[in-house]
């Protein structure tokens, strides 16, 4: 099971809510998903998620999205999601919501806090 799939396990969860002992924020999300048992990555490190990733250099504009695969993670200061295909994004966003799909990478992310260092599972 991909990291994604594992993540997807969490849809409809409230944010901040506790899951197998972390907090389920968006980076939450990320520990969980690939299976760690203490909150050993955030946002805010300057370091690679945990996990088998491989960070990818996509090319900017219009292509962006089409060369992205869906389960790819992106990392923006502060802030990480997957990619869910199209302009939308899986991910854990903000205190008061549930975890799951939105539909702004385009109209939100990318205009708002630019684009994201992108790490692609490797299998």
């Amino acid at each position: 099971m991909t990291y994604y799939q594992q993540a997807l396990r969490y849809e409809g969860c409230l944010y901040g809510s506790v899951k197998d002992g972390i907090v389920l924020d968006c980076s939450g999300l990320v520990n969980l998903a690939t299976g760690q048992k203490n909150r050993v990555w955030h946002t805010g490190l300057n370091i690679p998620p945990p996990g088998r990733w491989m960070f990818m250099e996509l090319p900017k504009g219009d292509v962006f999205t089409v060369m992205a695969r869906m389960g790819d993670l992106f990392v923006w200061k502060g802030h990480c999601a997957f990619y869910g295909g199209g302009d939308r994004l899986f991910h854990a966003r903000r205190p008061g919501t549930l975890v799951g799909f939105t539909n702004d990478l385009k109209l939100y992310w990318l205009k708002e806090k630019g684009y994201p260092k992108v790490y692609r599972q490797v299998a």
